[in-house]
């Protein structure tokens, strides 16, 4: 006869429970992205494996390369997709929760790895899953490299930090120096002293990891910088010789070489990415010597050191970011656009990675050269230090912080550029959600309590910016198939013929991608038209337009409300040119002569049709009142 359950017994069924609730209240949440549809760059993907015939036909993808990108296993996973259920965006769909629900449960198990409490795992995982940023990535079937991505780098992680968390025994000199700090319950997972124990245990679990490593850069190269939070394990969390340490890594740097070189030869681009990313390659490089250098615990020298200094430090960084700063703001030619560049992906970073709320977000960092994206960027920076100044004694002593801070900045230095999408966010965010996880479910007393009130508000307010968002995407979806069905009709019963211009387009509407592709309109039949072209972008907000015949060759387009978000081309193609308040020119392209003014609050835009554009039989349509719509035949 069995006897009552134990106290742990007791504690581990409500955990369990918890964590049960967060996987179900993550399905509820995405379920409604099932009727999403098909977006943006998803017809460009679906174009890709439109013809498949054959499970070998899948091997083509790793010949070759997709918009000077290498990511053959995303490829395969869309394949396996079509051939389930061909253009049903339901099964895309339904692959990219599950994967996210995958990723959760590998945050909830890394976070129990690295605490003794098992909350720290759990709340986490609620974190990661609810994040209102990850919204992109989850909804936006073009994202499911950066699950993929994720996925494998988070199950690379879990595999030696669940076999050397459970070979390894405490240096008992560390532990007394620590025990102040951090009390004994909260104590990390205990560490073996100078690699010599965890050498012999973790080679196959490094090797299985590395192996994991791989399949994260066949989905995407935002995992390319991962040897650096191997490092960040083996020189805080094992306290590796330098040896050992040196050791531990190669096999990620083999597998990294690896996969260059099968992007060189199979994917025929160059094995670094090409002479713009030399300076990402020179700071990983950088970032990796310096960590492996802190083993043979030197990193506790350096703790010791910064321990009775935070005034100091968080003074030089105040300075360092007045300098970045005033360099944004007067320094003329490249250090001026690198320091605002920095300083607004800094800015996009920490607005999207620590705010539960999507706006003004999307329309500061839509332009990273403003001066609002960079200013924003400098005020989310102070912001940081301040917190660690705050939090300095446990952010310094915690081993766990040092590892979790160099798998944030393995994250973080592949996008280092990049503020156009809050996909790239994704990965990092499951480095923030560990560290905010750990340091909240290990406070005491008011502070904590303080805290988890914090994180409730955020967790409540991140899910109703992801369920907004998500109808936000079914309407992209929605209004784009509408669109292409239009056009279709009007094409019809021709295939590949017939010149479609779109007079305006949307463009990231909503905060979703809702733009139209040439290949947009190859879903309703198979086929496309001969040609498809946009005269003017309209970015982001909704503005309301009109358009109307003014003679049988001019065509106006008129914003009686514009908020100043027009982009137009010469070329069509390339719509470098925005149409700002008090502004006005004249552009001539394929179409014939544009003119464009913005004036009183009101935009106009006149399409004067040149004679062979009058001669050819094109198609007019244009976007207003959500959804696309034919232009009448001129008078």
């Amino acid at each position: 006869m069995s006897g009552a359950p134990s106290a742990s017994d007791r504690r581990r069924l409500p955990l369990t429970t918890a964590a049960a609730l967060t996987i179900v209240a993550t399905i509820v949440l995405y379920w409604p992205a099932l009727g999403a549809g098909f977006v943006g760059d998803d017809f460009m993907i679906l174009h890709r494996v439109r013809g498949l015939e054959h499970a070998h036909d899948v091997l083509r993808f790793f010949r070759g390369e997709f918009f000077e990108y290498y990511r053959p296993l995303g490829f395969v996973s869309h394949a396996l997709d079509w051939t389930i259920a061909g253009q049903n965006a339901r099964e895309f769909h339904l692959t990219n929760i599950l994967l996210h629900l995958v990723n959760t449960t590998l945050v909830l198990l890394i976070g129990r790895s690295l605490s003794t409490r098992p909350l720290a795992g759990l709340l986490a995982a609620a974190l990661f899953a609810l994040h209102a940023s990850s919204n992109e990535a989850v909804v936006w079937i073009s994202a499911r490299f950066d699950l993929l991505a994720t996925c494998f780098t988070l199950a690379a992680l879990y595999c030696i930090i669940f076999v050397t968390g459970r070979a390894t025994v405490p240096p008992a000199r560390e532990a007394a120096r620590t025990a102040v700090v951090v009390p004994e319950a909260d104590q990390p997972q205990p560490a073996t002293r100078k690699g010599s124990t965890t050498r012999l245990n973790t080679t196959p679990a490094n090797v299985a990891a590395t192996v994991l490593f791989f399949l994260a850069l066949l989905s995407k190269e935002a995992a390319v910088a991962l040897p650096i939070a191997a490092a960040g394990w083996s020189t805080f969390r094992l306290r590796a010789t330098t040896s050992a340490a040196v050791a531990f890594v190669v096999p990620w740097l083999v597998a990294l070489a690896s996969y260059s070189a099968l992007r060189n030869v199979a994917g025929g681009i160059s094995a670094v990415g090409g002479s713009s990313r030399l300076p990402k390659l020179a700071a990983f490089t950088i970032c990796l010597v310096v960590v492996v250098a802190l083993s043979s615990e030197r990193w506790i020298r350096v703790r010791d050191w910064l321990r009775p200094r935070r005034t100091r430090c968080a003074l030089i960084a105040i300075a360092a970011i007045a300098g970045l700063l005033l360099a944004a703001a007067a320094a003329p030619g490249r250090p001026g656009a690198l320091a605002r560049e920095k300083l607004s992906v800094a800015g996009f970073a920490t607005f999207y990675l620590i705010s539960p709320v999507l706006s003004p977000g999307e329309s500061v960092f839509s332009d990273p050269t403003a001066p609002a994206a960079w200013i924003l960027g400098a005020i989310a920076l102070a912001g940081l230090v301040a917190v660690a100044f705050l939090l300095w004694r446990r952010l310094v002593d915690d081993d766990r912080c040092w590892f979790l801070g160099t798998l944030l900045v393995a994250t973080l230095l592949p996008i280092s550029a990049l503020t156009e999408g809050k996909r790239y966010l994704y990965l990092p965010s499951a480095a923030v959600s560990l560290m905010v996880a750990l340091i909240v479910v290990e406070s005491h007393g008011r502070r904590r309590r303080i805290a988890l009130a914090v994180v409730a508000s955020v967790l409540a307010i991140s899910t109703l910016q992801v369920a907004v968002r998500v109808q936000d995407w079914k309407w992209a979806g929605r209004m784009t198939a509408e669109g292409a069905q239009l056009v279709d009709s009007v094409l019809a019963p021709s295939c590949g013929t017939g010149q479609v211009v779109f007079l305006t387009s949307p463009v990231a509407t909503r905060g979703v991608y809702s733009h139209f592709y040439y290949e947009t309109f190859e879903v309703p039949r198979g086929c496309m038209p001969e040609s498809f072209q946009v005269v003017v972008r309209v970015v982001r907000i909704d503005s309301p337009v009109e358009v109307t015949w003014d003679g049988p060759d001019q065509i106006v387009i008129t914003a009686p409300d514009y908020h100043g978000n027009f982009l137009l081309s010469s070329d069509l193609r390339e719509f470098d040119t925005p149409l700002l308040a008090g502004r006005s020119f004249n552009l001539a392209t394929p179409l014939g002569a544009v003119s464009a003014t913005a004036s009183g609050g009101t935009a106009q835009v006149k399409v004067t049709l040149s004679a062979d554009a009058r001669r050819r039989p094109i198609h007019f349509f244009y976007y207003a009142g959500g959804r696309i719509q034919a232009l009448a035949a001129s008078p």
